[in-house]
């Protein structure tokens, strides 16, 4: 007897029954499916977010004058940018701030110039110079990360800017090219140019582009030292410990305001909660599994007592209710993650296209995608094998005239 012959028939022949199986099936692998999916975007965009609520702390002159609403002593937004100020210290005393405790990321900011450019933007047009090795507050703005490091003559602009990725923009007699564009900030970060420190003390160096009533600008002045503390360490600490490294004639240290901290944590643990949530549809799941395979093989009783009673033995009934139990659920698991992926990818793409929208979702990658997809076959194909257990082994063990007897 050809038990593949039989196994086909049998799901062709019971079509409507099959079809609902799978379809149960179905649901579960997109249900699981959806979950990662959702959470890979979900942790993405988080880190994004983490890492977008910019330093924790500003170390900037003892003389400096704030001209943005909302800061102070504690800034009330996020610290990303430094504000327009003449005031500077010099770059060496990264040195000292680095060996404070509880300080793990550090990065210098100095503001050249605001220039009128109208052909790059209707508003005054700030100008920065950053470090892009250890910048960590504006590089996560950027709308697409950049391919390669920032070479010299390269630029980051705010989204108000014009200029298209490598296209040229020129400052004064300096031509750039547009290396990387930001995402809207709604603040004067998007109509602000960042250039490499090497490129900003060329520029600043340039007849008129520095006011005459300001202070020159010397090679290795900056503005701010942006920090990013130890999360082990306290915030209030380690701005302590900053002040006591220099005289308080010389820096003052502006701190991100603690309301932000709340936030924070709660975007920290949105990946988390989805993980639970996913991991609660799989565990509902396996009963809901059991209760179909156990009404299949309630309903073939007969057939195979039939099937028995020409001579099949115990472990080819156990074969054929698992195999068929498999065929089911990996048919209905990759149609559920293949609606799924063409459904998330066609919301993708009107998001992506859509100017309106400025949602952050980080789409998986080509290699995540494939990953999810095979985890959720392989927990269906788990399941439909769990569930599937007892009543190949209650199958197997059911006399023939008693199935056929039953169920004549």
């Amino acid at each position: 007897m050809n038990y593949l012959t039989y196994l086909l028939a049998g799901i062709r022949n019971k079509a409507g029954r099959n079809l609902a199986t799978a379809f149960c099936f179905a649901f579960i692998a997109a249900n699981i499916f959806s979950g990662q999916y959702l959470t890979s975007g979900a942790g993405g965009s988080v880190d994004q977010g983490v890492s977008r609520m910019g330093a924790d702390h500003l170390v900037v002159p003892a003389q400096y004058q704030v001209f943005s609403r909302g800061f102070g002593p504690e800034n009330t937004f996020a610290v990303v940018r430094a504000e327009p100020s003449t005031y500077r210290i010099r770059a060496d005393i990264m040195a000292t701030v680095g060996s404070v405790q509880g300080v793990m990321k550090m990065s210098p900011q100095l503001y050249v110039a605001t220039l009128r450019e109208p052909a790059l933007s209707p508003s005054p047009v700030e100008i920065y110079g950053i470090d892009p090795a250890t910048d960590f507050t504006i590089q996560p703005w950027l709308q697409h990360p950049l391919s390669t490091p920032m070479s010299p003559g390269e630029v980051i602009v705010g989204h108000e800017i014009k200029g298209d990725i490598s296209s040229q923009i020129s400052l004064s007699s300096h031509t750039y090219t547009v290396a990387g564009r930001l995402d809207p900030t709604q603040s004067p970060i998007d109509r602000t140019i960042f250039l490499r420190m090497d490129d900003a003390y060329a520029l600043a160096a340039t007849e008129g582009i520095v006011p005459s009533s300001d202070p020159r600008v010397s090679y290795g002045d900056i503005n701010a030292v942006l920090l990013q503390g130890d999360p082990g360490e306290g915030s209030d600490l380690v701005a302590a410990r900053i002040r006591r490294a220099f005289s308080p004639t010389y820096i003052t240290v502006i701190s991100r305001h603690f309301s932000l901290d709340p936030a924070l944590q709660e975007i920290k643990d949105l990946p988390r909660l989805l993980t639970y949530i996913s991991l609660i549809v799989v565990v509902a799941a396996l009963p809901l599994i059991s209760l179909i395979a156990a009404m299949v093989a309630h309903e073939r009783q007969r057939e195979i007592g039939l099937i028995r009673s020409m001579g099949a033995k115990r472990h080819v009934i156990i074969s054929l209710v698992f195999a068929e139990s498999l065929i089911l659920a990996a048919t209905g698991g990759i149609f559920g993650v293949g609606v799924s992926l063409i459904a998330f990818t066609l919301i993708s793409t009107q998001i992506i296209d859509s100017s309106a929208l400025h949602v952050s979702f980080a789409l998986p990658t080509v290699a995540d995608i494939g990953m999810m997809a095979g985890v959720a076959l392989l927990v269906v194909i788990t399941l439909g094998s769990i569930s599937s257990i007892y009543p190949a082994y209650q199958s197997s063990t059911i006399s023939p005239y008693d199935a056929i007897r039953k169920n004549g």
